[in-house]
């Protein structure tokens, strides 16, 4: 179970950082004019976001999901029931944010929390059991992205002259 968080975490983490990127491209600046600024910050910024974001997804989220399973396990008998409070719970957890920091923190953790509870019970309802090697290999997803990324960045360094 702890390996699936892992792995939760990591495809989880990399697809918060792409969509928060996509929808959020630079919040410190003035929109976008053109397209191509608009891309341009989008694939600036979700580096920065990963980089930010991930290590809070790990830790944080695969410790209250594991702990949101094991509740939801022990209070219910029926596998939907599990799931609704499994999933009530995943939300819970994300949104002590709102108490903590700021709405937009809040609304954030949010939806961490939700792609981090529907990645980890798709990868649950895919296969019973994960390894560890599994797991360690799924850290080079956000690596991945990350070098992706920073590659893109700086190759647009090279072609622009800066």
């Amino acid at each position: 179970m702890i390996y699936r968080k892992v792995i939760s975490a990591s495809i989880s983490g990399a697809i918060f950082a792409i969509l928060f990127g996509l929808f959020v491209p630079d919040p410190t600046s003035a929109p976008a004019n053109s397209i191509c600024q608009y891309l341009s910050s989008v694939i600036i910024t979700i580096p920065f976001h990963l980089m930010y974001s991930f290590p809070f997804i790990l830790i944080y989220g695969g410790m209250k999901s594991l702990l949101s399973e094991v509740i939801s396990r022990r209070i219910t008998k029926h596998q939907k029931a599990e799931f609704i409070v499994s999933g009530v719970l995943h939300l819970a957890f994300g949104s002590v944010f709102f108490l903590i920091f700021n709405p937009y923190a809040g609304i954030l953790s949010l939806a961490a929390a939700l792609l981090f509870f529907v990645t980890d019970r798709y990868l649950q309802n895919k296969r019973a059991s994960y390894r560890l090697t599994q797991a360690l290999m799924s850290l080079e997803i956000p690596i991945g992205v990350w070098i992706l990324f920073m590659g893109i960045v700086y190759l647009q360094s090279l072609v622009a002259g800066n």
